[in-house]
Formats: C-alpha cells, structure tokens, sequence
C-alpha cells in the first residue's frame, strides 16, 4: 500500500521543520507528500521550498492565490493525493517514528475498515508533556472506543461527544472518498469524515498514541478547553420516563437523521443502526404504562415522529 501525506499550512515557519522531519525520519517513509500553503506571509513557503530541493520526488508544494481556509485547504491537498493511503497531517505536530508503519499494519490486519485514527500526547511548544493521553483528556478510554467500534455505534458516540477524532490523526483509503462520495466537506474535515465512515463502521482505531499534538499560541485549531463537561442528567429535575427516553432512544434518533442525510438516496430502514433505533424504540415504549403507550404513540403517529405506524397502536 502505497501512502501520501495531505499536509497544510499557514503561517507556520516555527513548527513546521520539525514536523517535517518527523516525517522524513519515519520507518516507512511516504511516497508523496502533498502540502497547500493557504496564503503565508512568513517564511513557511521557503522552508517548503527547501524540503521540495532535498527530496524532489517526493515534496509536492502548491500555494493558493486566495485563501480557502483550514477545511476547503484541507479538501484540496486531500483530493490532489495519488497514492493508496492519505494520512492527514498539521504543520505544527511530530510524528512518532513508527506512526506509518503502525498505520500500515492496521490496514493489513483490519482489512474490513477504510480509514483509522490513533491517539495523540499532548505537549506543549517545548515538546513537555500536558496530557499522555488526548483521549483520556477527553475522559474516553480505548476500551469504550473499541466497544462502541464492535457494536456498531461509533456514530452515536461523535454525537454525543463531539468529534474526538481528530484530522491529525486521521488515515483514510484514497478509494474511499470516491466509494462515499466524501466530498465538498461542510464542516471541520475530521468530523465531516469520522461521521460518515463512522455511520458505515468503516472507521477503526489504533489504540496508541503515534504522535505529539502540539499545543501553542499560533496554532489554527487546537483544545477547546471551554464547555467540555456535561450536565448529569440523573442530577437535574427530569422525569425518570424523560432521562430513559434520552439514553434510550435519543442517542440513535440522532444517528438515524444524520445517517439519512449523508446518504439520502440509500434505503435507512436497512442499516443495522435503524434496526437498533427500532428496538429501542419498542423497549422504551413497552417501559410506558398501557394507556400513556397508547395516547404516546397516537400523538407520534400523528406528528410523523419516531417512525410510527398506525398498526403499532396495536403491536406494540
């Protein structure tokens, strides 16, 4: 399997060698790297330049006239990629040395999944660590990840979670943009690919961190410390019926809606998250008493709500 680095930059002189070199010193070097520069006005473009004249095969530079933007930039340097693989990179991260080779071997060994994530150590811009885990950062453990990855509900937990999968540590086949039509991204890359290949259970996960995700200053997306916890629902004034409602069904009426728009022309009551939509749907229906069962599911069907039919009034 041949690989491509989608690489972006924008004003990134301070950082970028580093990475770079991180790059250029892995087990497995890339085939191509392909970086679009958005428009810099320090000196990124001639450190670009100088890595394209020491590996001339390799470094594929392009710079945009206008600026498209970290998403749109980052649209572009993906579709410009050749190779099998395409391995997304920021410009102010290090690549531990054995990240492709780990990636590599993921695909040989997980053939069934068309793109993966890994995690990341989070370190500030002297390279000192803040945080060993992102993930645990984020209060995610890999056994949760790896549960909701077999259980096919990996969707359901970027909803509820925000996308913890983050672009830097993103590897997707190049086929597979084409295979889901994952194009013109409306949102961050990252979560706009995790959601999708997350609905189809295409998105695996390497549970190790494979590079330092560099906190600094200058940086164009980094943590957003703000607002990252939740109210406990069971600790607020809601009816017991409501909270079962929300952990019930909730979680997979949203997965349903965005499922059928990323795929609108394709038929949701086939997927297996439609099937669980449905069975807890049921099992939370039949938690009611009869007579609220029935006034609920009357005033659903009449409201076009959780896919109700009039013969549920009599099966459920």
């Amino acid at each position: 399997m041949t690989v491509s680095i989608a690489l972006c930059t924008y004003n990134g002189e301070k950082y970028l060698s580093e990475q770079l070199d991180s790059i250029m010193n892995q087990s497995i070097l890339p085939d191509e790297i392909i970086i679009c520069d958005d428009g810099s006005k320090d000196a990124t473009v001639e450190i670009l330049n100088s890595y394209y004249k020491k590996y001339p095969d390799t470094f594929k530079i392009f710079t945009n006239e206008t600026n498209l933007g970290y998403t749109k930039n980052f649209e572009k340097a993906i579709n410009l990629c050749s190779k099998d693989l395409i391995i997304m990179s920021d410009q102010d991260d290090i690549w531990k040395v054995d990240k492709i080779k780990k990636t590599l071997r993921f695909f040989e060994t997980h053939p069934e999944f068309d793109a993966v994530f890994n995690d990341l150590e989070i370190v500030d811009n002297n390279k000192n660590t803040l945080e060993p885990s992102y993930l645990g950062w984020k209060n995610i453990s890999y056994d949760y990840i790896t549960q909701q990855i077999k259980e096919k509900e990996l969707l359901i937990s970027l909803l509820e979670k925000g996308c913890f999968v983050l672009g830097c540590a993103l590897a997707v086949k190049r086929k597979t943009f084409a295979d889901y039509n994952l194009t013109n991204f409306s949102e961050g890359h990252d979560y706009f690919i995790a959601k999708r290949l997350g609905f189809k259970n295409k998105l695996g996960f390497i549970a190790e961190t494979l590079s330092f995700y560099r906190q600094h200053p200058e940086q164009v997306c980094g943590l957003n410390t703000q607002g990252t916890e939740k109210k406990d629902i069971h600790s607020v004034n809601i009816s017991e019926q409501k909270i079962k409602f929300k952990e019930l069904v909730w979680p997979f009426i949203s997965a349903v809606k965005e499922g059928k728009e990323f795929y609108p022309h394709e038929d949701i009551k086939k997927t297996e998250l439609y099937l669980k939509f449905k069975f807890n749907r049921n099992k939370y229906l039949k938690s009611l008493n009869f007579l609220d069962r029935k006034i609920y599911i009357f005033q659903c069907i009449r409201y076009h709500y959780l896919d109700l039919r009039p013969a549920d009034l009599f099966i459920i």
